[in-house]
């Protein structure tokens, strides 16, 4: 637990976002399945979903080195994927565990794979059911941690992603260690539409004819060829809780210029242009606990298309809700996936203990409030995910 004291923030200061975990991930999970070496450049720290998902990755038989600024993905020196030693950890990554089941659906003896609490809580489902239906032995024990052995086998499966957009990136990003056309038929609106063009973007970039039209795609392996270099932009997503401290203290950190990503893009500028009316977050769900936030404390408003957060870190309509309420905040969860949020509200300083249940949006939206009236915060420590020094940098600009 930390306490957080109410303070004054200075102005003038220029926040430095982490890198964007969503562009990483996917480069180095094609990086390893290459020929050649990737330089991946980026500014900002790296976030624990990052050295998880590289930690992971070599123990599948990658080489990738960390440096200032850079996370290098040297030439194979064997097979890739090969069978781990150990069983992985993910830590907190949902995105990088269900990247590493379809990686591991390519090896043929058992690779097991874990998380943190968190994630062995998270429901993973529509990865399982497909990698089960292309001929994988998959289970998940007690824990939640997962056993699967391959190989893949060619087929045809079935996708909900009006739950998240992840297991069909999955399955794109590993295919060229699958090694077998994929027949997918999509089911349900899709949510978070940007972050699968961008994973059909990127892996166009090294060669994959793969692309997404309609609701039936055929994934076709392909062999990988890298760029020498890539930049990736920062973790815009976070942006909304520099916003947050920006309007809760009457200074400026930059957030106009942290938006270096399409991937939120337009929910961004509506947030800076806006602090009242309707935000649809069907294509940037995590923006939705800083964005009640910031509703509660301008003009009010409601928050729509944001139903399927309940599969994220934590049960994340419900536990904007608590958040928002324990710092004396109103904010109405609707059944039908609506936060319905009033206006001209003022935070105050909560009675007890406020709780993260593990969520590292969560606990920064927590801390950027309490920085204003105070709070103790418990589970802090999930913020390692994305942006380790949140709290280190939030305090070297109080007074």
């Amino acid at each position: 637990m930390i306490e957080v004291p109410p303070c004054r923030l200075a102005s003038g200061t220029q926040w430095v976002l982490p890198a964007s975990k969503s562009h990483l991930i996917r480069w180095i999970a094609l990086g390893c399945q290459g020929n050649g070496a990737l330089r991946i450049e980026h500014v900002g720290e790296l976030g624990e979903d990052i050295t998880h998902m590289i930690r992971g990755l070599e123990s599948l038989g990658a080489r990738i080195q960390i440096s200032d600024g850079a996370v290098t993905v040297s030439p194979r020196d064997g097979k890739f994927p090969s069978a781990p030693r150990e069983c992985i950890n993910m830590g907190n990554t949902g995105t990088g565990c269900r990247f590493m089941l379809a990686l591991a659906s390519s090896i043929g003896s058992v690779s097991e794979i874990t998380g943190d609490l968190s994630l062995r809580n998270r429901p993973f489902e529509v990865i399982i059911d497909a990698l089960t239906d292309l001929g994988c032995f998959v289970s998940r024990d007690e824990r939640g941690g997962f056993a699967i052995s391959g190989p893949a086998l060619p087929g045809k499966v079935a996708l909900d992603l009006s739950k998240g957009s992840q297991p069909l990136s999955a399955l794109l990003i590993a295919a060229p260690s699958m090694g077998v056309e994929v027949e997918v038929e999509i089911h349900g609106g899709i949510v978070s539409q940007r972050y699968l063009d961008l994973t059909f973007a990127i892996c166009k970039s090294t060669g994959s004819a793969n692309d997404l039209h309609g609701s039936n795609i055929r994934i076709t392996p392909w062999d990988v060829t890298l760029p020498e270099k890539v930049t990736v932009p920062s973790e815009s997503s976070l942006s909304p809780i520099i916003m947050l401290l920006e309007r809760l203290h009457g200074v400026d950190l930059g957030s106009g210029n942290l938006v270096d990503s399409e991937l939120v893009a337009p929910e961004i500028s509506w947030l800076q242009s806006n602090d009242s009316g309707r935000l649809d977050l069907t294509a940037a769900s995590d923006l939705v606990t800083p964005a009640a936030a910031l509703l509660a404390i301008g003009g009010g408003g409601e928050i729509v298309g944001v139903g399927h957060t309940d599969r994220k870190e934590s049960n994340r309509m419900v536990t904007t809700e608590g958040l928002l309420f324990d710092f004396g905040l109103q904010a109405h969860v609707r059944p039908e996936g609506v936060i319905e949020v009033p206006g001209g509200q003022t935070p105050k300083s909560p009675g007890g203990s406020v709780k993260t249940n593990g969520d590292h949006r969560v606990a920064m939206t927590a801390m950027a409030l309490a920085s204003l009236v105070g709070a103790r915060i418990e589970g802090e420590g999930c913020i390692r995910a994305t942006h380790p020094s949140f709290h280190q940098m939030l305090m070297a600009i109080a007074s």
